[in-house]
């Protein structure tokens, strides 16, 4: 019987137990030697597809032709996300000679067609995979044999084709957003790399930073909280008759501390007539300049909490 019992403990103990799945998985042999095909069948990709800008080409690309720009928030050079059949789908980064696997999901018969390469980037601190060009379609090579701005509206097409939702994944995928040289200024931030792509083929995009503006960096000043009357649109007091004086219609403004505030200033003959009625109450005071005093707006109810004293003028 206990023997029983102790092989019936662990033939269910893995049904209460949940593994872990890896997001992320290094190539096998077998993947790396696919992508050692596919770069071989596309000689470009064994070339730099992103240079640094030369200082001589600056001033003629930013004032003749066209050209977009994006941010390189990745300072290492861009890498393919490679869909080939057979395989999941990856990103190589042909200079460490290493990759990853992505968990994923893909449409059936996605890629019979032939192999599909994008230019990418994993953006570690967002946790964004950001794709900027598609270079190869289907097995046909796009970078030798269309512009930019064609090879754009083949990204987009080929992005449709992706599921939106992809719960397998430990990253979101998107799409950068280029800008136009025009809006440049707006979005400009002299501290980063920019990506600077030409409108042409089979030229490597630029990527470039500014050495020249100074890049001021603002002082973190903490904010200090500032008490006093401009905080505040209605004060409330106490209101007590003053009998030290021996005047009629005189009375005394005190805090939630029960400090003195100074002497009321009763506006209207209807207030002073409904102030007699009362011992103390609480009451809707503003500052009257003129006077020097606090000059009751009105009774309130005897809930209405009072003002404490930091916020009263001390005059």
């Amino acid at each position: 019987m206990y023997i029983y019992l102790k092989m019936s403990i662990r033939s269910t103990t893995p049904h209460f137990q949940k593994q872990k799945i890896a997001r992320f998985r290094r190539l096998d042999t077998d993947h790396s030697s696919a992508i050692e095909s596919i770069i071989k069948n596309f000689p470009f990709l064994n070339s730099r597809v992103e240079i640094h800008m030369p200082f001589n080409r600056a001033k003629p690309t930013f004032s003749s032709g066209t050209v977009w720009l994006w941010p390189k928030f990745d300072k290492r050079p861009v890498g393919y996300l490679i869909f080939t059949d057979g395989f999941p789908p990856c990103i190589w980064y042909p200079e460490r000679q290493e990759g990853m696997t992505f968990r994923w999901l893909l449409p059936p018969n996605f890629i019979q067609k032939g192999p599909t390469v994008c230019l990418a980037n994993i953006l570690a601190g967002e946790s964004v995979l950001q794709i900027e060009d598609i270079v190869v379609l289907d097995g046909k090579d796009l970078w030798s044999s269309m512009i930019f701005s064609e090879r754009w509206k083949q990204l987009n097409d080929f992005w449709n084709l992706l599921p939106p939702d992809q719960p397998l994944l430990a990253f979101k995928p998107q799409i950068v957003k280029p800008i136009t040289l025009s809006e440049w200024s707006l979005h400009y931030n002299p501290a980063i790399y920019w990506i600077i792509q030409p409108d042409v083929y089979k030229q490597p995009r630029w990527y470039w930073k500014d050495t020249v503006t100074e890049c001021k960096t603002k002082e973190f000043i903490a904010p200090v909280l500032k008490r006093g009357t401009e905080m505040i649109t209605t004060l409330y007091a106490l209101c007590k008759p003053c009998t030290k004086t021996g005047l009629p219609d005189t009375y005394s403004l005190f805090s939630q501390e029960n400090v003195t505030i100074g002497f009321a200033s009763i506006p209207s003959l209807t207030l002073s007539l409904e102030l007699r009625n009362k011992p103390e109450t609480i009451v809707e005071v503003k500052w009257k300049e003129d006077f020097h005093k606090y000059e009751v707006v009105r009774i309130m109810p005897e809930i209405t909490p009072i003002t404490t004293s930091s916020f009263f003028y001390k005059k």
